[in-house]
């Protein structure tokens, strides 16, 4: 079975789910230039290898190569939730104790959020919504007034990051709000959180008028 690979963001970290045969060939070489790409801009990654149906030495150096590669560029790479077949080669090739495989895809992601905060008076802020152009608008709105934020676009991968990070504020899209309320999990986890629930129709308000709004109700949400 050929290499194929979904590429997905949660918070700072790209996941790259696997599937097929890590090998040499031209699908290896399309894997090694997609990383190469994450690496520049975004070098936090994560690999779920659990489709994984092969690997070859080729296959297996690539990942200690780009392992080394993103801890080069002050980022990181875990891989998690490994299949048996690759399991069984980390094992015998006694490159288990380099690359440490999660069990889960979540395990590995509170690892790398964990590890990766940054020392800083400023508030951590979670902005949780089902548009990515909303949630590349709050990034951007909210790294200029002076807030680290970090986005996800779903409730199961926010519950990773509402336990990784802990944030300070949590700001939720409309579409979620039905959503957790009914959560006594996701409830838990925000107790100590000031959450801000982005107004009906915020993705449709003026710019400008939506970012003045935003902001002081964070400002003041944080002030209080």
């Amino acid at each position: 079975m050929e290499l194929s690979f979904h590429t997905r963001t949660v918070g700072d970290v790209t996941v790259v789910t696997c599937t097929g045969q890590l090998v040499a060939g031209p699908e290896t070489a399309a894997f090694e230039a997609h990383l190469d790409e994450l690496i520049a801009v975004h070098p936090r990654i994560l690999l779920h290898l659990g489709d994984v149906t092969f690997v070859d030495s080729s296959g297996l150096g690539l990942l200690v190569r780009y392992l080394t590669r993103a801890q080069n560029a002050s980022g990181a790479l875990r891989v998690c939730a490994v299949s048996p077949i690759v399991d069984r080669v980390l094992t015998v090739t006694r490159l288990k104790t380099v690359l440490q495989p999660f069990d889960t895809e979540a395990q590995a992601l509170l690892d790398v959020h964990r590890s990766g905060r940054e020392a800083s008076a400023s508030p951590q802020i979670l902005c949780i919504d089902s548009s990515e152009d909303v949630l590349a608008y709050l990034r951007e709105l909210l790294r200029s007034d002076g807030y680290r934020p970090t986005t996800v676009s779903n409730i199961p991968d926010a519950m990773i990051l509402l336990s990784a990070l802990r944030p300070r504020v949590v700001v939720l899209g409309e579409a979620f709000r039905a959503v957790v309320a009914a959560r006594q999990d996701f409830a838990r986890l925000t107790a100590s959180c000031v959450l801000v629930n982005l107004p009906a129709g915020f993705a449709r308000q003026e710019a400008r008028i939506a970012a003045v709004d935003l902001l002081a109700t964070i400002r003041e949400a944080i002030d209080s």
